[in-house]
């Protein structure tokens, strides 16, 4: 990695990442190894909230709208294409995080399972919003 790549690794590390991590519980452990596999766990719990979450919309929407079945098969498929519009956002905002780190590496996996974990929690609270009144 070239010398301007490192110094605006670190920069973005210090500037954007601890801050990041202030109320994280990964921020407790001490050692890359115990780090990677923090993030990773926080990563998988978040993932799985958010599939919940999201089984969870569909089921209020269908339970609202159960009367109008066309109002609620057109919301079930606004909210689809959402989801996976929000996805590819998800997944190009987390690599634009984690970009400036080897792709392979522990840090690269650790920055964007943190960005990964951060993001689904954010999109957590909008699906528990659903359905809008």
């Amino acid at each position: 990695m070239n010398l301007i790549k490192r110094l605006t690794l670190i920069a973005f590390s210090l500037g954007v990442v601890i801050p990041a991590l202030a109320d994280d519980a990964c921020t407790k452990v001490s050692a890359d190894g115990e780090l990677y596999q923090c993030s990773m766990q926080q990563k998988k719990s978040a993932e799985d909230e958010l599939n919940k979450q999201y089984a969870a919309a569909k089921k209020r929407i269908a339970q609202e709208y159960g009367n109008e079945p066309k109002l609620a098969e057109d919301y079930l498929h606004i909210l689809l294409d959402s989801q996976r519009g929000w996805l590819k956002y998800r997944d190009g905002q987390c690599n634009l995080e984690s970009y400036l780190t080897e792709a392979g590496t522990s840090t690269h996996e650790t920055l964007y399972s943190k960005c990964i974990s951060r993001v689904d929690m954010e999109r957590v609270q909008q699906l528990k919003e659903i359905p809008y009144e």
